[in-house]
C-alpha cells in the first residue's frame, strides 16, 4: 500500500491535454483519483485530433509537450504522466528530454506484462479510437511481439467518443455498456488473450465492470500510476509498524 496523502509527498506531475468535460474519480485527471498529491500543465495545442491520430507527432507538438513537462520538474514533480494513452507516441521524446521518469501511457506496463505472462498470451487493449491505435504507439514503446497484441475501440461516435470530442452529456452506465461490449467481443475474438489494457484515461473507472465481465486482469493508467509512484516515492507502509515492531520466523 502507498503511504497515506497526509503523508508530506512529492507530487506527481500531469500533463493535461485541451480536452474539457466530466472527469469523475478513477479519471487519471481527477487529482481524487490518486493515492498522492497530482498537479496539473495543460499542453497547449492538444486538441483531439492532434492527439488521437496514427502519424508520428511533429516536432512542435512535441516541443509544446516537453515545456510543459518541464514546467511541472520546476513545480517539483517526481515523475510525469499524461492525459492521453496515444502519447505513447512521444514516449521515447519525452523520458529523453524531460530530467524525471515518464510514464505517457498505460500502454507502458506492456511490455512487464509479457514478461509475466505465459509466452503464449496474448493482450488485448480496449482503445478510444480503434482505427488510429496501432503498431507505430506499440514499436514506440519497446513492444516487438506486436503480433501478442489485439486493439479494438469503443464504438464510433458512441458516447465516450461524445463525451471527450464534444464535451457531451456523462453517462456511467452507457459508457460501462460500451467497453464491457468491446471487452467481450476482443476476447472472443482471440481467445489466447488473458489480459486488458485499457489504453484510455477515461476508461479505470470502468476497470472492474470489465474484469468482471471477461474474468480476467485488468490494467489501465491507475494500476500504472501507483505502481510508477510506489518506486519513485518510497514509505515505509503504515501496517508494517515500526522497525523491529512485529518480528516473524518463516
Amino acid at each position: 500500500m502507498i503511504a497515506s496523502q497526509s503523508d508530506s509527498l512529492p507530487p506527481m506531475g500531469f500533463i493535461s491535454v485541451e480536452c474539457h468535460f466530466t472527469r469523475p474519480a478513477g479519471d487519471g485527471w481527477n487529482e481524487r483519483t490518486w493515492p498522492f498529491p497530482l498537479i496539473r500543465e495543460e499542453a497547449p495545442g492538444s486538441l483531439v485530433p492532434n492527439l488521437i491520430t496514427d502519424n508520428t507527432y511533429d516536432d512542435d507538438f512535441l516541443d509544446r509537450f516537453v515545456r510543459t513537462g518541464q514546467k511541472l520538474v520546476d513545480r517539483g514533480a517526481v515523475g510525469i504522466m499524461t492525459s492521453c494513452g496515444f502519447l505513447a507516441m512521444a514516449q521515447p521524446e519525452l523520458a529523453r528530454r524531460l530530467s524525471v521518469p515518464v510514464a505517457s501511457s498505460s500502454l507502458c506496463q506492456i511490455p512487464s506484462l509479457f514478461s509475466i505472462l505465459p509466452p503464449t498470451a496474448h493482450v488485448g487493449i480496449l482503445t478510444f479510437d480503434g482505427s488510429k491505435l496501432g503498431r507505430t504507439h506499440l514499436t514506440q514503446l519497446g513492444i516487438t511481439q506486436v503480433e501478442r497484441v489485439h486493439i479494438a475501440g469503443v464504438t464510433q461516435d458512441g458516447h465516450l467518443q461524445r463525451l471527450v470530442r464534444d464535451d457531451g452529456p456523462y453517462s456511467h452506465e452507457a459508457i460501462e455498456k460500451e467497453l464491457t461490449d468491446a471487452a467481450t467481443a476482443i476476447t472472443q475474438q482471440h481467445p489466447q488473450i488473458n489480459t486488458v489494457v485499457l489504453e484510455c484515461v477515461q476508461m479505470a473507472p470502468f476497470a472492474v465492470a470489465v474484469e468482471k465481465t471477461v474474468n480476467m486482469p485488468v490494467y489501465d493508467i491507475y494500476t500504472m500510476g501507483c505502481w510508477f509512484y510506489s518506486g519513485l516515492v518510497r514509505r515505509r507502509p503504515e501496517a508494517w509498524g515500526p522497525i523491529g515492531s512485529d518480528m516473524t520466523k518463516g
